[in-house]
């Protein structure tokens, strides 16, 4: 095996071309003002995830619009994610919805009003 080779495989048993792409990822998106340690910080997160689960957006994937809620709810492009968002909305109003009927049916049963009747004063 040729010394090119070797190093390829190297490279890619240790997954080193996807740490770097991760890294360079992040670095691209979040520009921090201190590299070195932000890119310090950041290995020391790919060593706890394992350098073998590392992929180039496991860095970024908490800005990915699908993984943040607030920016899924004006994402409308029929996707995949789009989907499996809707369900989760519907199945969150549905829950209100019951909450909210559960809560009237309480208040409706334990609120007996008060009857009494005006009567007139005589002199």
């Amino acid at each position: 095996m040729s010394v090119r080779e070797e190093t390829k495989k190297y490279l890619q048993e240790h997954k080193i071309p996807q740490l770097f792409q991760s890294l360079l990822s992040s670095l691209m998106l979040e520009r921090p003002e201190n590299p070195v340690e932000y890119i310090e910080n950041k290995m020391c997160q790919i060593r706890d995830i394992g350098p073998e689960n590392v992929k180039w957006e496991t860095l970024v994937s908490h800005l990915h619009p699908y993984r943040n809620n607030i920016r899924r709810q004006y994402i409308r492009d029929g996707s995949v994610f789009d989907k499996e968002f809707s369900e989760l909305l519907d199945q969150m109003e549905d829950f209100e919805q019951r909450k909210k009927d559960r809560f009237e049916f309480i208040a409706k049963q334990r609120y007996k009003p008060e009857i009494f009747s005006l009567t007139e004063a005589h002199s």
